[in-house]
């Protein structure tokens, strides 16, 4: 499976939101209050068209991007072996 992409902490900083995938697992992470904010659905589908099924937040901080990553790659990871 393909490497999972997230932008850099400026790209958040600036207010930009961001959808992306990994696999079938379908995420949208948005800037708010000082958090990232990320919402999780199985594709192919738009996240309209979905059930979400995880919502989480993270500190808008070097650290909590990382561990956005790292939950969004082992998300993907329960997601793709179904």
């Amino acid at each position: 499976m393909e490497a999972l992409f997230i932008p850099t902490l400026s790209f958040w900083e600036n207010g930009n939101s961001w959808y992306g995938s990994l696999g079938q697992a379908r995420f949208f992470i948005q800037p708010q209050e000082g958090q990232l904010t990320v919402q999780l659905w199985r594709g192919p589908l738009t996240k309209e068209l979905s059930e979400i099924l995880a919502e989480t937040a993270f500190p808008l901080s070097p650290e909590g991007l990382d561990q956005l990553t790292a939950w969004l790659d082992q998300q993907a990871e329960v997601l793709n072996k179904v």
